[in-house]
């Protein structure tokens, strides 16, 4: 994948994010700090570092990214947000909210680049080997 500028690759994340029906809050893409949990993306050193900040406090970074791997991180957010709400909207009475919420999140994501999609239902498998659903 071409290395691209962080215009650039707020250019791409804006291009793939119109795919999503999401309010457009979850569309913009941020270079500074917004102190509410959003993430923001700087490059340093030409890789790119995916901080999130709240309230003046630094609760995450993750540096010496590629295109690719920020753009996973960002959309990972943003369609879990979505899967959320859908499993919100289609809760089962006495059921773990991740038997809905996991797959949805998956098929979302995969939308966007299949192999996104591969990458967080191994994620996804890993956390259910760990705390399996409850039933």
């Amino acid at each position: 994948m071409e290395k691209l500028s962080l215009s650039d690759l707020a250019a791409e994340y804006r291009s793939m994010a119109e795919q999503l029906d999401v309010q457009l809050y979850y569309k913009a893409f941020h270079m500074f700090p917004q102190q509410d949990g959003t993430p923001h993306v700087e490059m340093r050193s030409g890789k790119f570092e995916f901080v999130v900040t709240e309230r003046g406090s630094e609760l995450e970074r993750i540096s010496g990214l590629d295109n690719d791997e920020v753009l996973y991180l960002l959309f990972k957010g943003v369609t879990s947000t979505m899967a959320i709400s859908y499993e919100l909207r289609n809760r089962q009475p006495n059921g773990d909210g991740r038997a809905v919420w996991f797959p949805y999140q998956e098929k979302l994501i995969a939308g966007l680049k299949p192999s996104w999609g591969v990458k967080l239902k191994a994620e996804h498998d890993q956390i259910l080997q760990k705390s399996p659903l409850q039933q």
